[in-house]
């Protein structure tokens, strides 16, 4: 009996709503408008009577103040009639479904607070809430999910500009950017050095890394401050000091010039800054890596009659295959992205980052636009590639570095 009486205090407030805005509200919400409306708010008060139903009055209360609240939104705020319609159809669909009602709240607010910031903003938003509500789903405590979202949101705010430059440019606008032969050859220079780079930085640095994992020795400490000397000292500062010890004035730099092996200026420089900013990141990864691995296993083997740098290839380097392989993958991001180094030591060829720079100190903004979009979709595609094919390598166990 109670339903039923909710039900048709809710028929009759429909109806003297709407005959209200018939007689003084023709000017904000036309007859035609308003009947369309009335037809809306049928299948609303349907599902309002779903929520009845379900949750009881509790649940209608909420309901109907999420209803008021589209409508003071939409209708009194921004008189957008039509909008209103289509957006509370949706959620009268969606209301009893907890992630999709957040969900739509998180598009309501993109797209009417956040303009025109909607999409940027919207699309993280919305993985991260999907994240937090699956994690709830499983129990997780207040506090981890209050840490989560507050780094999800910091992670959000970081990754904005970022998310807001891939759509600015059709991909008409890039494909007509990568036609262009600088923009072909800069991407490929960027792409062939950084890899070129990386194995470089990986033929010296996986072996230190675990040399650095599997012995103790007086000024270990330092060794590992030394290695993250590249992270901490600024760019500009590595590309003088490059120009100063392989210049064309230093003794070195002479001395290479007349053999034929300058790299001041050149490709070789190129990748020369590029291993000096990625080392450390493999080395770090990869020696974290190594701790993971038990020592027994390579205890085992050397029982076996196996030497040690049959230990290293056969035991330590397969079971920490895929932390090494994030220290690669770091490492060629850390030197495709490389700036500041380069175009002071090796501004030719130009690479991605500078041809970027370039174009912005010519044109502006608008015009080095397009270039700096197709460089970030070109990298974060890689990057993404590269992330999968470490998922492919063997892991006959969890490491702190190599994830799953």
């Amino acid at each position: 009996m109670a339903r039923w009486l909710a039900v048709s205090g809710m028929v009759m407030g429909l109806a003297l709503w709407h005959g209200l805005l018939l007689l003084f509200g023709s000017d904000m919400v036309p007859p035609i408008t308003n009947g369309l409306m009335f037809v809306a708010n049928l299948y609303v008060m349907f599902c309002g009577y779903l929520v009845l139903r379900d949750r009881g009055f509790s649940g209608v209360l909420g309901f109907v103040a999420g209803y008021l609240v589209l409508f003071a939104l939409l209708v009194l705020g921004l008189e957008r009639v039509s909008l209103f319609l289509l957006l509370v159809l949706l959620y009268a669909s969606v209301f009893r479904v907890g992630l999709l009602l957040g969900l739509f709240a998180l598009f309501v607010l993109s797209y009417v607070v956040f303009q025109p910031y909607a999409f940027e903003t919207f699309a993280p938003l919305a993985a991260g809430f999907s994240v937090f509500w699956w994690l709830k789903k499983q129990g997780a405590s207040r506090f981890l999910l209050s840490c989560l979202a507050v780094g999800l949101f910091s992670l959000m705010a970081v990754l904005l500009p970022l998310l807001h430059l891939i759509i600015q440019d059709t991909a008409q606008t890039m494909w007509a950017a990568f036609t262009r032969a600088d923009v072909q050859s800069a991407l490929g220079v960027s792409l062939l050095s950084s890899s070129i780079a990386t194995v470089l930085v990986a033929l010296g640095g996986i072996p230190l890394a675990y040399a650095m994992a599997r012995s103790r020795f007086r000024g270990q400490g330092v060794v590992e401050a030394l290695i993250d000397l590249p992270i901490l000292v600024p760019q500009s500062v590595v590309g003088i000091a490059l120009l100063i010890m392989l210049g064309p004035g230093s003794p070195l730099g002479q001395a290479l010039e007349e053999a034929g092996l300058g790299v001041a200026g050149r490709f070789a420089g190129i990748v020369t800054a590029q291993v000096f900013v990625a080392f450390p990141f493999l080395v770090k990864t990869a020696l974290t890596a190594f701790e993971a691995v038990p020592l027994h296993f390579e205890d085992v083997s050397r029982t076996l009659g196996a030497k040690p740098a049959v230990t290293f290839w056969r035991v330590a380097l397969p079971m920490a295959s895929r932390g090494v392989a994030t220290g690669c993958i770091l490492a060629w991001a850390r030197a495709v992205s490389e700036f500041g180094a380069i175009v002071l030591f090796a501004p030719n060829p130009l690479s991605g980052p500078v041809l970027v720079h370039t174009e912005f100190l010519k044109a502006g903004a608008a015009e080095s636009r397009p270039i700096a979009s197709l460089l970030l979709m070109v990298c974060l595609w890689i990057f993404v590639l590269l992330q999968i094919g470490r998922a492919w390598l063997p892991a006959p166990f969890r490491t702190r570095a190599g994830g799953a």
